[in-house]
């Protein structure tokens, strides 16, 4: 995350955090859940869309480079001099399928993650906000 958008997140969280403290304090439990849901639902949609930013980012920079590779095989094709350069080419172009393979891998498993995030999303919203409630009831009895 940029410093700018870092920290429109933490006054965001701040704003939420204040107005559940506002809502324990006046013991105002259902609307303290309703505030706990809309930050759960925040928090979660920004930690999506970075997660898939970066994950994007990060396979751009691995296909830019097997396809560097595959066009170096390929110029490599029509330069074959000596038994030694077609080893050479032939290592090349296994590492290029492995790095294929396994960033095919990559990507499939990161949607089941994803897939997998989603489907118990209500279930870790509910346990969220019975956690938070939670911390805030044992903070304010405290008080």
């Amino acid at each position: 995350m940029n410093e700018e958008f870092n920290q429109r997140f933490s006054e965001e969280v701040n704003r939420y955090k204040n107005a559940l403290l506002f809502c324990a304090k006046q013991c105002e439990w259902e609307t303290f859940k309703v505030n706990a849901g809309r930050l759960f639902d925040y928090v979660e949609s920004i930690e999506m869309s970075e997660t898939e930013r970066r994950f994007f980012n990060i396979s751009k920079i691995v296909v830019f480079i097997l396809c560097i590779v595959v066009l170096f095989i390929l110029k490599m094709n029509l330069i074959i001099i000596s038994p030694a350069i077609a080893r050479i080419r032939e290592l090349i172009t296994i590492a290029a399928v492995g790095i294929g393979c396994f960033e095919m891998y990559f990507f499939f498993n990161f949607r089941m993650y994803m897939k997998a995030k989603k489907s118990f999303y209500k279930k870790r919203r509910e346990r969220f906000i019975s956690d938070i409630e939670k911390d805030f009831k044992d903070i304010i009895t405290q008080a």
